[in-house]
């Protein structure tokens, strides 16, 4: 039996199209490698080709075990708790709108909090069952067609009535995060200069951003911060190859340096280095200072301290003050309800969701597919991140901004981004034993020993 009937004997016992690839080219490798160790017998090319193939064992045996390994994988803990996450949201937010006093909000909101879930479900088991490697084999061209779309969204309102502030910006913003993904991953391979590369798109994007008329926002500081973060695990991963100790270094602290820059500058220059907006330079001097600001900019931090120190562990049935502000079901759910149902409820969704966070981050570091890697790891932290301002922002310790917590946080673009998210990490995990690495990587060397007859 020679190579070729011997890998069409052992792929027909596999089922997955995408395994089959991914085993064809691992019996390949191995049959490469038994071959050389004859020739280097002595052997003959035809002679050693065959008892290579002979090495492998019987095809249908081999098939067969190699299909138990590459199945799709599913996690039932996550999808679980994915589902008990959301109906907790949808909940809390037909609780927060039917307490508003507003008849539209009470009576249309909580239908459309359900509809805008089952659109980000049905979004989420697209990506799931979708080959994910098509953002690194088409990234250039993916890319392009998001900055000719950014530059037309930017200025499309969702709703005309409230086109001041309802953009599809922070969609634009938080979309880039697997993007950036896809790009680090296309220049693996290439040391400092990669690096060098991603970094300056990286810049180029934020800039981009700001020339399409997107302002400065923690939505464009998440992003950017998320992908820093996908930089530095491309670097500790030793995907760009090279000093891999000392890029994830410098890029680590540049991390810290940022957030110390962003403080410093408000502190010491009034927010002048980085052009600042009056508000949001007030808006981080109440959280470094909130009692020496009591004005109409710190009000909204100060109830919510007051509203939380009031709160019980099992809860009022209520859900104060901050609950009766105008977005409250967007801005304020995690208060609310720990004042409706008490802070012990409060720290279990919390806790619920930070495991959900850290079980997706476990994933990703655990992929050998280094762009499965990078993309679980830059959708983990964009929602890591989000959670924790939105956290902070909940409980009084985190600046006022227009940020979304995944499955609490009520609205259609945000809902449908996060379950974007959660279905490329779930995909990732799925994909685990199936997807080998793209074909079209950096050339590879081999060195081969021959046998020779001089002494």
């Amino acid at each position: 039996m020679n190579r070729t009937e011997y890998l069409e004997s052992l792929t027909e016992q596999i089922r997955n199209k995408y395994a089959k690839e991914l085993v064809r080219t691992e019996i390949c490798a191995h049959i490469e490698d038994q071959k050389e160790a004859y020739l280097l017998e002595g052997k003959e090319e035809e002679e050693a080709e065959n008892m290579a193939v002979r090495e492998m064992g019987n095809p249908v045996d081999t098939g067969m075990q190699l299909d138990k390994i590459h199945r799709p994988k599913t996690d039932i803990w996550m999808l679980g708790t994915m589902a008990a996450l959301s109906l907790i949201g949808i909940i809390m937010q037909s609780i927060i709108c039917s307490n508003s006093g507003n008849t539209i909000i009470s009576n249309h909101y909580p239908v459309r909090t359900i509809l805008f879930n089952l659109i980000g479900l049905c979004v989420m088991l697209f990506v799931y069952f979708a080959d994910y490697r098509i953002l690194g084999k088409h990234i250039r061209g993916i890319y392009g067609i998001y900055l000719i779309c950014s530059m037309v969204l930017l200025h499309v309102p969702i709703y005309p009535a409230y086109s001041s502030y309802l953009t599809l910006g922070q969609t634009v913003c938080f979309l880039f995060v697997p993007l950036f993904a896809a790009i680090c991953y296309h220049f693996r391979g290439e040391r400092g200069k990669g690096i060098l590369k991603a970094s300056g798109i990286l810049f180029f994007h934020m800039l981009f951003l700001l020339f399409a008329g997107y302002y400065i926002s923690a939505a464009m500081f998440l992003t950017f911060m998320a992908c820093l973060l996908t930089l530095s695990g491309a670097a500790f991963k030793g995907i760009f190859g090279g000093r891999r100790k000392l890029q994830t270094g410098i890029l680590l602290s540049f991390i810290v340096g940022l957030p110390a820059l962003l403080i410093g500058d408000v502190m010491l220059f009034n927010g002048r280095f980085l052009s600042l907006a009056e508000y949001q330079i007030r808006r981080i001097q109440v959280i470094l200072s909130p009692f020496g600001h009591e004005d109409a900019i710190s009000y909204q931090t100060l109830l919510i301290r007051k509203q939380l120190a009031g709160a019980s562990l099992l809860g009022g049935g209520n859900i104060g003050e901050i609950g009766e502000i105008s977005g409250a079901w967007s801005d304020y759910v995690l208060i609310c309800l720990t004042s409706y149902f008490g802070l012990l409820i409060g720290i279990a969704v919390v806790a619920a969701i930070g495991a959900f966070l850290v079980r997706s981050l476990h994933i990703s570091f655990t992929q050998n597919n280094r762009l499965g890697f990078l993309l679980g790891i830059s959708c983990s932290s964009i929602l890591i991140l989000k959670t924790v301002i939105y956290i902070a922002m909940n409980f009084g310790a985190g600046p006022i901004v227009g940020i979304d917590m995944p499955f609490l946080t009520y609205g259609l673009n945000c809902t449908v981004m996060n379950f974007l998210f959660m279905g490329i990490i779930l995909s990732v995990y799925r994909n685990t034993n199936l997807l080998s690495e793209l074909k079209n990587m950096p050339p590879r060397y081999r060195l081969k020993l021959e046998k020779t007859n001089e002494h």
